[in-house]
C-alpha cells in the first residue's frame, strides 16, 4: 500500500514537477543553439541549486505555518487562548504613492490565520466571562446564609458551602462520610420537595426549611439541597402573635381591674369606719380585702408580661465581658459558681440587657440545683469561635423535662414563676443578632444554656 505523503511534501513535489521540466527545456534550448557547453553546464548547475533551494524553502515555510497553526489549536484545546498566529498580509500602495493605507491582499492561508485568531479571541473572552461568573457565583454561595449541598447518584458530597459546614458543624478536614450520615433524614427527598422540618444537627436543634432540586452533570442526575434555618423567623412570628395577645389581654384585664380595685378601696374605707361588730360585716370586710389583694396581684402579674412587648432596642457599648460576669456572679454568693475560662473578651452589646440575661440564667441554674444537688457546682465558660462569642452555663440540677415549652410565654413549672424569664432572655439575645439554646448535658448531669453572639468591635 502506497504511503500517504504529508501536505507540505505534496506541495514540494508539485513545485518540483513544475520547475524541473522548465530547467530541462532551458538546457535543451541552449544545447540546440550551440551555446558553450561550459556555460550550459554552469546554468544547469545554478538552476538545479535554485530549484532545490526554492523547493526546500517552500517545504519549510509551509511546514512552519501548519505547525504554528497546529500548536495554536492544541493550546486552545488545552484551554490556553492567549496565543495568536502571525499572518503574512501584505499591503500594496496606491497609484499616487502618497499614503501607506494600501489595498490589502489576503491569501487563503492568511484568511485561515485570521479566522483562528478571531476564534481564539472569542473563546478567550468567553472563558474570562465564565471565570468572572463562576467567581461571582462562588462568592454568593460562600456568603449566602443558606446551607447548599450537592449530592451525586451515590449520595457522595460534590459541593458544600461554608453555611452548610457551619450548620452541620463539620470542619474542612472532616470526611464526607460523617456529612452524609447527618443528611440521612433529608437525602431521600425527591426533586421539588419543600418542607419545614424539626431537625437536629449536632447540638443545634430547630426548624429548617428543606428544598430539593435536581440538575445534570456528565449526563447523570445530581441532587441539590437547600437547608434554611427558619427557627428565628418562626420565633419572631410567634413572639409577634404573643405580643398582640398580651396587648389585648392587658388592655381588657386592666379595664376590669381598675374599677374593681377602686371600688374595693372605697368599700374598705366605709366598712372600716363602722363600729358594728356584726359577723356579716366582718365577712364583707374580709372579702373586700381579698378582692383588693387579688386585683393588685393580678395587675402586677399582667404588668410583668408587658415587659415582653416593651423591650427597648439594645444600646450598644464596648463591654468587658469578664468584668460584667464577675459583677453578676457576685450576686450569687451562696452558690458554688466556677469559671472555667479566663479569656479577655470585649465586644459591643447592651450591658444592662446582657446582665439581666446572665442573672436570669444563673438564677434558673441555682433553682434547678436546689433540690437535686444543692452543694453542686455551676460551671461557666466562654470562648471566641469563628467571630462569634460563645458562653455556656452548666448546672448539675434535674435537667430539662419539657424542652418543647421552654420558650413559650405563660408556661412555667415554678410555683411563683411568671413564665417570661427565658422568653425575655432569648428576645434580648436575638436582638443582639445571637441565639440562646437550652438542652440537657450529654453526660446526663443537669442542663446547659448556650449563648452565641456575633462579635462587634
Amino acid at each position: 500500500m502506497r504511503k500517504k505523503q504529508s501536505f507540505e511534501a505534496q506541495l514540494t513535489r508539485l513545485s518540483l514537477i513544475a520547475s524541473i521540466p522548465t530547467l530541462l527545456l532551458l538546457l535543451w534550448v541552449m544545447l540546440y543553439a550551440n551555446i558553450s557547453i561550459y556555460l550550459t553546464l554552469l546554468v544547469g548547475f545554478i538552476g538545479s541549486i535554485l530549484v532545490i533551494y526554492c523547493n526546500y524553502r517552500i517545504h519549510e515555510k509551509s511546514a512552519y505555518q501548519f505547525r504554528s497553526l497546529s500548536n495554536l489549536l492544541e493550546a486552545m484545546v488545552q484551554g490556553d487562548y492567549s496565543l495568536r498566529a502571525r499572518s503574512s498580509v501584505t499591503s500594496i500602495g496606491n497609484a499616487s504613492g502618497g499614503n501607506d493605507t494600501g489595498n490589502r491582499i489576503n491569501s487563503a492561508l492568511d484568511d485561515l490565520v485570521e479566522s483562528i485568531n478571531r476564534l481564539a479571541k472569542r473563546l478567550s473572552d468567553q472563558k474570562l466571562a465564565s471565570i468572572e461568573s463562576q467567581l461571582l457565583l462562588q462568592t454568593v454561595i460562600d456568603h449566602i446564609d443558606v446551607a447548599i449541598i450537592a449530592l451525586d447518584s451515590d449520595n457522595t458530597i460534590r459541593l458544600i458551602n461554608p453555611a452548610a459546614r457551619k450548620l452541620l458543624q463539620i470542619e474542612q478536614r472532616d470526611s464526607t462520610t460523617t456529612l452524609v450520615q447527618q443528611l440521612q433524614s433529608v437525602q431521600s427527598f425527591s426533586s421539588g420537595h419543600n418542607q419545614v422540618l424539626e431537625l437536629s444537627f449536632g447540638q443545634q436543634q430547630g426548624k429548617f426549611n428543606v428544598h430539593v432540586e435536581t440538575y445534570r452533570e456528565g449526563g447523570e442526575e445530581q441532587k441539590l439541597l437547600f437547608i434554611t434555618d427558619v427557627s428565628s423567623l418562626l420565633r419572631r412570628e410567634e413572639r409577634k402573635a404573643w405580643q398582640n395577645l398580651v396587648r389585648v389581654i392587658s388592655h381588657e384585664i386592666n379595664n376590669s381591674l381598675t374599677p374593681i380595685a377602686s371600688i374595693s378601696q372605697t368599700l374598705l374605707s366605709v366598712v372600716a369606719a363602722e363600729t358594728s361588730q356584726q359577723k356579716g360585716r366582718a365577712d364583707l370586710l374580709d372579702g373586700l380585702k381579698l378582692i383588693s389583694q387579688r386585683a393588685n396581684n393580678l395587675s402586677s402579674f399582667v404588668n410583668s408580661y408587658r415587659q415582653i412587648t416593651r423591650l427597648p432596642e439594645p444600646t450598644l457599648t464596648q463591654v468587658d465581658f469578664k468584668q460584667l460576669l464577675q459583677k453578676v456572679v457576685g450576686l450569687f454568693d451562696d452558690s458554688n459558681i466556677t469559671m472555667l475560662s479566663d479569656v479577655e473578651v470585649s465586644f459591643k452589646c447592651d450591658s444592662v440587657q446582657l446582665e439581666q440575661v446572665l442573672i436570669n440564667l444563673l438564677k434558673n441554674a441555682t433553682e434547678a440545683m436546689a433540690e437535686q444537688s444543692p452543694l453542686g457546682t455551676i460551671a461557666v465558660d466562654w470562648q471566641i469561635d469563628a467571630g462569634n462569642f460563645r458562653f455556656r452555663i452548666m448546672d448539675e440540677g434535674c435537667g430539662i423535662k419539657n424542652p418543647e415549652n421552654l420558650f413559650v410565654p405563660f408556661y412555667t413549672t415554678k410555683k411563683s414563676g411568671t413564665g417570661i424569664g427565658l422568653v425575655l432572655c432569648r428576645q434580648i439575645i436575638e436582638a443582639h443578632g445571637g441565639s440562646l439554646n437550652l438542652n440537657n448535658r450529654e453526660d446526663g448531669l443537669g442542663s446547659q444554656a448556650v449563648i452565641e453572639i456575633p462579635i462587634r468591635h
